[in-house]
């Protein structure tokens, strides 16, 4: 059967019994470590190996031509075309591994905490009942929502020390989001502590209060019924100072209707607005002065007028963020 170590069939099994042979070769020597410590030698010695299996796939598939019959040559074809496959990507998905790894060690280092352990659940309702929690607090300077679209975790940090960047100092905690299977996102984990000022996720909505600005850092209020706050990194979300956090609420009202009115100017002693209306829409503000539109339980406007939002560090009024 000599004749049959030339047909067409053959020399496929020669070609591909180098290429299996070569890589089980490659294989065998990073099994065995041959060529760990030995510095530049190291990659010779596995080419090497490599070679040597080779030849000897070489040799062995020779003979089998040789000795055996056409249908199983074909088979041993099949056969070797598959660890062909299996090792080429093997070693092209080791290949990729090592590179990532390699780019990530060429970036600057930056210490990751733990991943939290606790799974997240509602901290709080977005309700018009969970408005009246914010006479609990101080008003602080305004809103942060962290960027979850670009930044699947946010970062707590403790103690911050003054000059040195985001990248020097180690967070405590953190919070990962997770993309639903239909758009947006939920809390994949959180510490057991966190109690934001809302949180609506259906809505895209996770507000913080923030209570202190720096250059590189938000120091805000993660837990709002003992007022205990963290910093977190000034650009891993949006700052809205609370001008412009109002003028995108759907409604205000105030906190104590009696004392406070509409009026037709920004000033204490102008007359007053006298419609009947539901809800005050924001629509500008001046300095203390919030410029509203009085709407009717239709949303249809029915005038404007003028309220104080705010004195000294006391917030006169409450918000909806949603109708």
């Amino acid at each position: 059967m000599a004749h049959q170590a030339v047909k067409p069939y053959s020399l496929l099994m020669y070609f591909l019994s180098i290429i299996a042979f070569f890589f089980l070769g490659i294989i065998y020597a990073g099994i065995t470590e041959a060529g760990k410590g030995q510095m530049l030698a190291g990659g010779a010695i596995v080419l090497g190996y490599g070679v040597i299996g080779a030849f000897i796939g070489l040799l062995l598939s020779i003979l089998t031509a040789i000795k055996s019959k056409r249908n199983l040559i074909i088979k041993i074809n099949i056969f070797l075309t598959l660890i062909v496959i299996a090792s080429f990507t093997y070693f092209t998905l080791k290949y990729q591994k090592r590179q990532q790894e390699k780019l990530k060690d060429e970036l600057p280092k930056k210490e990751q905490p733990t991943t939290p352990t606790l799974d997240a659940k509602p901290m709080a309702m977005l309700t018009r009942t969970n408005v009246e929690k914010q006479l609990k607090n101080e008003m602080g300077l305004g809103m942060f929502s962290p960027n979850f679209y670009e930044h699947k975790t946010l970062y707590f940090y403790g103690n911050l020390t003054h000059r040195k960047s985001v990248q020097e100092h180690i967070p405590v905690d953190s919070i990962t989001f997770k993309q639903r299977e239909y758009g947006g996102f939920d809390i994949a984990t959180a510490p057991s502590w966190l109690m934001p000022e809302h949180l609506k996720l259906d809505y895209d909505m996770l507000y913080f209060k923030v209570k202190s600005i720096s250059h590189d850092f938000i120091e805000v209020v993660v837990n709002t019924r003992i007022n205990q706050t963290a910093f977190v990194d000034r650009y891993a979300g949006k700052l809205q100072y609370w001008p412009e956090f109002l003028l995108g609420v759907h409604s205000v009202e105030f906190r104590e209707p009696s004392a406070y009115k509409v009026y037709i100017k920004p000033l204490e002693h102008a007359e007053t607005v006298t419609i009947p209306y539901s809800f005050m829409r924001p629509i500008k503000i001046q300095n203390e002065w919030l410029y509203v539109e009085l709407q009717d339980n239709n949303y249809k406007t029915l005038g404007t007028g003028w309220i104080r939002w705010r004195k000294d560090d006391n917030l006169l009024i409450k918000y909806s963020l949603l109708n």
